[in-house]
C-alpha cells in the first residue's frame, strides 16, 4: 500500500482545459465523475493511497509479466500510452476542477473509504520507472533531465466523489479488477469481512505471517486459516458429518464463510484461533518422532513415498508458526489428522460462555500420536501410498474421529470413577 502523508489530503494536478470533464453520472445524484486525461509526470505516483485496492501493491516486480508490459507499453508507445492503458479509478470525498488555474483537485479523506481501487498496479509501475530515472526526486528534474517516454505522454484517470456507501465501493472493486481475477478472499478483506480475525492474529505471535489480500507478501495465506478454522465448525457436528470440504474442495470454503451462520460460528472460534493454526505446525513438525514411536526408534519417516525428506540445512519453514521441519508432510494427511481433534473442543451451551479445550490437544497428541500416525499411514498404504486418496478418504476422517472420541470417553469415565 502506498505511504500517505496525514490525512484527509488534498491532491493537485495541472491538466489542460481540453482534457478533463466533469458529469453526473445517472441515478447517483449525490456523486461526481471526473474525467481526465494527465500528464504521467505530473502525476505523484505512488503517493495515493490503495487500501480500498482488493490487492496489495507492496511489492512490485518490475520483471513480471503485468508490470514489464506497463513499461515496455510506455517506452515503445509514450504517445498512445493513455490509450494502451486504462488508466486508474479513484474514490474521493471531493473532487472539481479550477478552470482559472488548470488545476485537477480531490480529496482523500480515509484509506478506508478513498484511494485509487484501480489500476495501482500501473501507478507503481510508473512511480518505480520515475525513481529509477534518478537519485533525486522526479518532481525536482529539470526539462532535460526527464527521460523522452515521459516528456509528454499522458495516463487516464477516473474519479468518483461524494459519499460512497461500502456496497458500492465493494461493486466498484470486484467489477474493476477484471484484467487479473481478484480473488474471492481480496474482496473479502475489502468487505472487512476479516476484521475478527485480524484482531485476534494481529494480537498474537502470530503478528504479521497472514496475507489477507493478493500480492501481500506475508507468507501465510487466509484461506489456509479458513480452511483449518473450517475444520473445526460446529456445524459438522450438528449435521454429523466430517469437515472433507476444507480439504478437497479449499475453494469452496470462502463460500461457506460468506454464509452468515457459518461466520457467526467461525468467530466464535476466536479463542482457540491462535491454537488451531499452532496445532497444525506442531502435528506437522512431531509426527516424525510419533512415527518412531509407533514403527520403532530404526523407521524412516522420509523413505515414505508420500513424504518429502529434506536437507537439515534446507529444512522447510512453516510459514505460521517459522518452526522448521525436514519431512515436509501432505495435506491428505494433516487435515483428517487435525480435524480430528476437534472433538476436544468444548462448546458451551451458554452465549456468556466462551469454547475452550475440554483437553489439551498438544498433550492429547503427544500421548496419543503414535496410535493416530499409525492409522493415518495404514490408510494411506491401503490406498496406494497416494496421500490425496487419503485426503479423500471417509474411512480415514471418520477412523480418526473415532479413535479421539474413544480417548475422551475413557478421559471422563476416569474422572467419574
Amino acid at each position: 500500500m502506498a505511504k500517505s502523508s496525514q490525512l484527509p489530503r488534498e491532491y493537485r494536478i495541472q491538466v489542460s482545459q481540453d482534457y478533463v470533464r466533469s458529469i453526473k453520472p445517472p441515478h447517483c445524484e449525490d456523486l461526481t465523475t471526473i474525467h481526465a486525461f494527465v500528464r504521467i509526470r505530473d502525476l505523484a505516483n505512488g503517493a495515493i493511497p490503495d487500501k480500498i485496492n482488493p490487492r496489495s501493491h507492496e511489492v512490485i516486480k518490475m520483471n513480471t509479466r503485468v508490470p514489464k508490459a506497463i513499461k515496455e507499453s510506455l517506452e515503445d508507445d509514450p504517445t498512445i500510452f493513455h490509450l494502451l492503458n486504462r488508466g486508474c479509478l479513484i474514490l474521493a470525498k471531493r473532487a472539481w476542477y479550477n478552470n482559472q488555474s488548470k488545476t485537477l483537485h480531490f480529496i482523500v479523506e480515509s484509506e478506508d473509504e478513498h484511494g485509487m481501487v484501480d489500476g495501482a498496479t500501473t501507478d507503481r509501475v510508473l512511480a518505480l520507472m520515475k525513481k529509477e530515472t534518478s537519485m533525486a526526486d522526479f518532481s525536482t528534474l529539470k526539462e532535460e533531465e526527464i527521460p523522452d517516454f515521459f516528456q509528454d505522454s499522458y495516463i487516464y484517470l477516473e474519479i468518483i466523489a461524494g459519499d460512497i456507501e461500502n456496497g458500492l465501493r465493494l461493486k466498484l472493486a470486484e467489477a474493476r479488477n477484471t484484467s487479473m481475477q481478484v480473488k474471492e478472499f481480496s474482496l473479502e478483506d475489502l468487505g472487512h469481512g476479516f476484521d475478527w480475525l485480524k484482531k485476534v492474529l494481529e494480537r498474537s505471535e502470530l503478528m504479521g505471517r497472514v496475507r489477507y489480500r493478493e500480492n501481500e507478501p506475508n507468507q501465510g495465506d487466509v484461506r489456509t486459516v479458513l480452511a483449518l478454522l473450517t475444520l473445526f465448525h460446529p456445524q459438522w457436528e450438528i449435521d454429523d458429518k466430517d469437515p472433507m470440504v476444507a480439504y478437497t474442495g479449499k475453494g469452496r470454503v470462502i463460500d461457506l464463510y460468506r454464509k452468515d451462520d457459518w461466520r457467526e460460528s467461525y468467530k466464535k472460534l476466536a479463542p482457540v484461533t491462535v491454537d488451531i493454526l499452532k496445532l497444525y505446525d506442531y502435528l506437522h513438525v512431531n509426527f516424525q518422532r510419533q512415527y518412531m514411536k509407533a514403527y520403532g526408534r530404526g523407521s524412516k519417516l522420509g523413505r515414505r513415498k508420500e513424504v518429502r525428506y529434506i536437507d537439515p540445512k534446507r529444512a522447510k519453514m512453516l510459514p505460521l508458526t517459522r518452526q522448521t521441519t525436514q519431512y515436509v508432510l501432505p495435506d491428505g494427511w494433516l487435515y483428517p489428522l487435525l480435524a480430528s481433534f476437534r472433538i476436544l473442543l468444548d462448546w458451551p451451551k451458554s452465549t456468556r460462555n466462551k469454547v475452550k479445550w475440554e483437553i489439551n490437544p498438544f498433550k492429547f497428541f503427544d500421548k496419543h500420536g503414535p496410535e493416530l500416525v499409525m492409522d493415518i499411514v495404514e490408510q494411506s498404504q491401503e490406498l496406494g501410498n497416494n496421500p490425496n486418496a487419503a485426503g479423500k478418504s471417509r474411512m480415514l476422517w471418520s477412523g480418526l474421529k473415532t479413535k479421539v472420541e474413544n480417548h475422551i470417553l475413557k478421559a471422563r469415565q476416569a474422572k467419574i470413577n
